[in-house]
């Protein structure tokens, strides 16, 4: 079972962090064409829109110019109504307040005669099949197209979920404090929503995506999954612009790296491979961080994510 959110997490969680005109521009200027500086201001939906399209083609890269001073009033305005109204800050605005002590007992959704006996037996069956499959399909799509980050993404989701209590010190590090305060966003989000069957997970991106306009709660557990993706997108974004374009430039003093569409493919598969594959695989295994004392089950499917991944890598 799910230990309770460290007290230094869950203040670094339920803190109302005002965001600053600052460093706003400073994303705008660097990482704007792909939406940093929306990202930033919790935008996310039109921060992946400037990801897929480089900014609008520049066009709305610069318009933001001049709309970054309404936009971190606007953040800023809801995050003190919020804070003043006694609701959790806007990065948690799906769940009701928190003194971290809910992880620690079952879901109010848990059943436990539901993994128990020949009912519990299936259950399992049934969430086995559904990493292995997710496993499976993102070596095997990993492996055709070339692109990694959605098993990076994958990998850094089964590690901090086995190892958020061990990694919870490090939540001031950047980067790896980052994903260990997602991580507990998530488990707080499931711990308050029930993940679903076996088959609703497995098709968790397209109902996922289909219900989001409609239910504030498919719209949070998207957003989740996307914040993760667009974080490994930026990452690595900045290590393609380092080898399609910035290097060549450097050795050649040509321009041509700068007309290409490289980054438009890179983006479309980062963000469609992580959602696709991170959702279910994330769901399946909460379940079983948020409802078992022993952790052997999360290590067992865990395991077993990693091991068919690796045979959709290595499969010829």
């Amino acid at each position: 079972m799910s230990e309770k959110i460290p007290p230094e997490i869950l203040e670094d969680l339920y803190e109302y962090p005002l965001k600053r005109r600052s460093f706003a521009y400073l994303f705008w200027l660097f990482l704007g064409v792909f939406g940093a500086h929306r990202m930033y201001l919790n935008r996310v939906w039109t921060g992946i829109a400037m990801l897929l399209t480089f900014g609008g083609l520049l066009i709305w890269w610069l318009v933001d110019l001049f709309l970054i001073p309404r936009m971190v009033f606007r953040q800023n305005t809801i995050q003190g109504q919020r804070r003043d109204l006694g609701l959790p800050p806007v990065g948690l605005d799906f769940l009701p307040p928190s003194d971290g002590s809910e992880l620690a007992a079952p879901p109010r959704w848990f059943d436990p005669r539901s993994r128990r006996g020949l009912r519990g037996l299936r259950s399992l069956i049934a969430d086995a099949v559904v990493l292995a499959s997710a496993g499976l399909a993102l070596g095997t799509v990993s492996r055709a197209t070339g692109n990694i980050e959605a098993v990076a993404a994958v990998g850094a989701l089964v590690v901090v979920l086995n190892f958020g209590r061990q990694l919870a010190p490090l939540h001031h590090v950047p980067l790896v404090g980052d994903l260990v305060r997602w991580s507990y966003r998530l488990r707080l989000f499931y711990h308050h929503v029930k993940p679903g069957n076996a088959l609703s997970r497995l098709f968790r991106p397209v109902l996922g995506i289909f219900y989001a306009p409609f239910r504030k709660k498919s719209r949070a557990e998207v957003g989740l999954y996307l914040r993760l993706g667009g974080a490994f997108v930026v990452l690595f974004l900045l290590e393609d612009l380092a080898t399609e374009v910035v290097q060549p430039f450097v050795q050649q003093a040509s321009l041509a790296g700068l007309t290409g569409v490289w980054w438009i493919k890179d983006v479309v598969l980062t963000l469609v491979a992580i959602f696709a594959f991170t959702a279910p695989i994330g769901a399946t295994l909460m379940i079983y961080l948020l409802t078992r004392r022993s952790r052997l089950s999360l290590v067992a499917l865990s395991l077993l994510t990693g091991a068919a991944v690796l045979v959709g890598l290595l499969s010829p």
